[in-house]
């Protein structure tokens, strides 16, 4: 059994934002997929970037806009969005006064589908 902490003490800068690699333990290299928490404090953003890996991003506080390709949508908590392999995106908080925070999935397209 691994049980992992997850709170801020934990939280590091990353991607434009305070990030902890969840799984894999030592690094996002060590694994074909992964899960991580972030936090994006009032008024900021994720970095605009792109992978090879699909994504699903699962906001539990706060809200935001999520930008996939030039496509953009509100996003809130209780809500998750699924982004393909390949496409630039960005997360931006909504809010100038609570922060936004998300758990992220990512997995390699061989492993499964994102349609599915």
């Amino acid at each position: 059994m691994i049980i992992r902490d997850i709170g801020d003490s934990q939280l590091a800068p990353d991607y434009g934002v305070l990030f902890q690699q969840i799984y894999p333990i030592g690094g996002e290299d060590l694994a074909d997929w992964g899960v991580g928490r972030c936090v994006i404090e009032a008024g900021g953003q994720t970095a605009p970037h792109g992978h090879d890996e699909h994504e699903m991003f699962l906001v539990l506080e706060g809200a935001g806009e999520m930008d996939i390709d030039g496509e953009r949508a509100a996003l809130t908590a209780g809500q998750a969005v699924a982004i393909p392999a390949g496409s630039r995106h960005y997360l931006r908080n909504a809010s100038d006064q609570a922060r936004l925070v998300f758990i992220n999935v990512y997995w390699p397209p061989s492993v499964s589908p994102l349609d599915i």
